[in-house]
């Protein structure tokens, strides 16, 4: 009987031990490594402690043009590697390494949330091996993702690909330092997209990652921040999680935050050093299945309760209540939910339909920012 698979989890980011830079790394919690993730993951990246933007400068590194006789895991590496690097993190008694790739030309690097948390030193190791002491820009704990400043100028980047455009079973190589080895390349394929999963965060709470990219590009402790990319070098995700059914380590199934969502919170960070979410002040589950039918939708999302002077509380929502659409939105889940209120801003009003019981109705509800709690 195979063992059920345990949620998506970040996986951890491997310790380091000075003198045996290729000692097996310990993956258990995250004082061993790091990586990321409606499945529970496992985040993969750093080590446990006992912390209006200008337009990005153009790629240095262009994407990859290969002919039908190419190498293009090869090309891809030869062109991606100078971008990526390693993020050493020093917390006093515990020390661990993620990954993170050079999003702009001058100095700043994106990585994962759960890599910097737990506070400490940091520092980039370059692909020369060259090192740099790294600060955090702003750090979301909601999307998982983090920008560093390193103070070096023209530095290559990576090319930016586009969300929209990614196919399942198209090429997907991962590059990054799982176990603290930098510059490890892995190959696979897109296996999913859009795939909502949940995910233990550095602070304990429970995340959703409602639109991620599965693949079975080999993904272990290390690779948290490190880029996901296509065929051609362009990025289109940040390695985040991974699913385990034992210890966390690669099984064939992780997960990257897609580009467009890298782009957007990198830029916000950058610009403001925060991210401001909207907050509807529910929770709930999908209702889908037999269940759906027999309320006579194609899906929604459940309230399970409503968070005490909440919009959704002002907006009258109440326990029991099966929301299926938010704006123009239509609503089949609790992930699309989710996706579905984070495309409008603060302080904007926006129609919520849902069902009780037989009865259809609507609300309007004035989002608020989303409490730190």
């Amino acid at each position: 009987m195979s063992a059920e698979p345990r949620a998506p989890r970040f996986p951890p980011v491997p310790r380091r031990r000075p003198s045996r830079s290729t000692a097996p790394a310990v993956l258990a919690g995250l004082a061993a490594g790091i990586a990321g993730a409606v499945i529970t993951a496992v985040m993969l990246g750093a080590p446990a402690g006992t912390d209006d933007a200008e337009p990005a400068p153009q790629p240095a590194v262009a994407p990859v043009e290969l002919g039908a006789a190419d190498d293009r895991v090869a090309a891809v590496a030869e062109a991606v590697l100078p971008a990526v690097v390693r993020v050493d993190i020093d917390g006093g008694t515990a020390r661990g390494n993620g990954s993170g790739v050079v999003y702009r030309s001058d100095g700043l690097i994106v990585t994962n949330h759960h890599v910097v948390a737990s506070g400490g030193d940091l520092t980039v190791v370059f692909a020369d091996g060259a090192t740099e002491s790294a600060e955090v820009v702003g750090s979301d704990e909601l999307n998982d993702l983090a920008v560093l400043s390193v103070d070096v100028e023209d530095l290559p980047t990576v090319a930016v690909g586009a969300a929209e455009s990614l196919r399942v079973g198209e090429l997907a190589v991962a590059v990054g330092s799982p176990f603290g080895l930098e510059g490890t390349v892995t190959a696979g394929v897109i296996s999913a997209l859009d795939r909502g999963i949940d995910v233990d965060g550095p602070s304990g709470a429970s995340l959703t990652l409602p639109r991620v990219i599965q693949t079975d590009a080999p993904i272990n402790p290390g690779n948290s921040g490190g880029p996901l990319v296509d065929g051609h070098g362009r990025l289109i995700g940040i390695n985040s999680a991974i699913l385990t059914s034992g210890r966390p380590a690669n099984a064939g199934v992780g997960f990257a935050i897609p580009v467009d969502i890298v782009a957007d919170i990198a830029d916000e960070l950058i610009a403001n050093g925060v991210v401001v979410h909207p907050f509807l002040g529910v929770e709930g589950e999908s209702v889908e299945g037999s269940e759906a039918v027999a309320l006579g939708i194609d899906g929604g999302a459940e309230v399970l309760a409503v968070r005490p002077g909440s919009p959704a509380e002002e907006g009258g929502l109440e326990a029991g209540d099966v929301i299926t659409a938010v704006g123009e939105e239509e609503v089949t889940s609790m992930g699309e939910l989710i996706v579905a209120v984070l495309t409008f801003e603060v302080g904007e009003a926006v129609e919520v339909a849902y069902r009780r019981g037989e009865t259809a109705a609507s609300t309007t509800v004035e989002l608020a920012e989303r409490p730190s709690s």
